[in-house]
C-alpha cells in the first residue's frame, strides 16, 4: 500500500499515527531486544550472535539445492 492509498482509507491523520505507532513499537522493540555493540569489535559481536544460537542446532536437508546445482 502507499501513502495515498492509506490516506483515502483511513485519513492523512490516521496514517501519521498508524506511522507513528509502528516507529513507536520499533524504537521498544531495538532498545529491549537487539544487544548493545557500541565499543566493541566486528569479532566480539560475531560472538554474540554465535552465543544466541548455539542451542538452535539441527540438520537442514538440500535435497531439492542437491538436484538443482547437478543439473548445472
Amino acid at each position: 500500500m502507499s501513502f495515498h492509498s492509506v490516506s483515502r482509507a483511513i485519513s492523512v491523520a490516521g496514517t501519521f499515527f498508524l506511522f507513528s505507532a509502528i516507529s513507536a513499537t520499533s524504537v521498544a522493540f531495538v532498545y529491549m531486544i537487539v544487544p548493545e555493540t557500541k565499543g566493541k569489535s566486528l569479532e566480539q559481536i560475531e560472538k554474540m550472535f554465535e552465543k544466541g544460537y548455539e542451542s538452535q542446532g539441527g540438520e537442514v536437508q538440500l535435497g531439492d539445492a542437491e538436484r538443482l546445482m547437478q543439473k548445472q
